[in-house]
């Protein structure tokens, strides 16, 4: 097809869908296509074979990892005068990747190698909740070489680097109930979900209690960054009942307690885990697992579902 063809042939394609979709949705493919167009396809993207889920999240960037690359980019090498790197492009393939400086990482490694690599090379569903640039997407994508993996955030879909066909973006409101409900009925189940969205006690048990049904039997639902929370809920109770004061808020539970609970069965009361759904993830919870790591902020707790 010559190039007159060729704009003949879209021109056609463009009124055939204007007529049989409306305007609405030919607006939205033509964004779609623009910014598509501008993001890092991973399925043409070389890397090398064996690497190490850390050395992926390094690459990548993500604060997952010991050392936190996006940081470094972002502080010391975007719009640096003479700078090497002209975009993340050419960051992500930059030479020896461990000899630039580094602020560290909440070095989670370790933790997910335990509880994912059973499930490395199978045909999953992964969920991430909280993605957003999308450079742990990124290397889930290559340490899981047969999953297919749901990227959720609250953002727009161009503030997402990244395309591949075994990706899903969905902007989704975590917060927002008929738009969770709209996403799980279209696209439960999953074998992992992380969640690494909001941090906040009311966020991390909200999305609890929605997206933990949605876990297939035998998966794993990892929960990240809630220890400076819990810091917060524990200093101010330690605070007030040093002087015999109660504490007077909504969430007087940390999340590590929540999570003794969950392994010891053991009943709670809490304003959005309501008895129902606390019942249901004692009847469908092998074990819950919290791990600390060296960073002042590492924290992650892992709930493995029943097979």
């Amino acid at each position: 097809m010559n190039n007159y063809e060729s704009k003949k042939y879209l021109l056609h394609r463009f009124f055939y869908v204007l007529k049989n979709e409306g305007i609405f949705n030919v607006l939205k493919k033509v964004i779609k296509t623009i910014f598509d167009s501008n993001k890092i396809d991973l399925d043409l993207l070389y890397v090398e074979k064996n690497l190490s889920l850390d050395d992926l999240f390094i690459k990548f960037g993500t604060d997952k990892g010991s050392l936190d690359g996006k940081k470094t980019y972002d502080f010391l090498e975007k719009n640096k005068k003479g700078g090497k790197f002209k975009n993340y492009y050419e960051w992500i393939n930059r030479d020896n990747p461990k000899s630039f400086n580094y602020q560290f990482g909440l070095n989670f490694t370790p933790f997910y190698e335990k509880y994912f690599n059973h499930l490395r090379n199978k045909s999953i569903k992964i969920l991430e909740l909280g993605v957003a640039n999308g450079h742990s997407v990124a290397s889930w994508l290559y340490y899981f070489p047969n999953a297919m993996i749901y990227a959720v955030d609250i953002k727009k879909s161009d503030k997402f680097f990244y395309k591949s066909k075994r990706i899903q973006y969905h902007s989704v409101d975590l917060l927002n109930e008929k738009s969770v409900q709209k996403f799980i009925k279209k696209n439960n189940n999953f074998d992992i979900i992380i969640e690494d969205s909001l941090h906040t006690q009311e966020g991390t048990t909200k999305i609890l209690k929605n997206f933990y049904p949605t876990l297939n039997p035998g998966g794993v639902y990892a929960i990240e960054d809630f220890n400076h929370i819990d810091i917060i809920i524990d200093k101010t109770k330690k605070f007030n009942e040093a002087s015999g004061k109660s504490l007077m808020v909504k969430f007087p539970l940390t999340l590590h307690e929540i999570f003794q609970f969950i392994s010891q069965k053991k009943m709670f009361k809490h304003a959005i885990l309501k008895e129902e759904n606390i019942k249901y993830i004692f009847d469908t919870n092998n074990r819950t697992e919290v791990h600390y790591g060296e960073h002042p902020w590492s924290s992650i707790a892992f709930l493995i579902k029943n097979s």
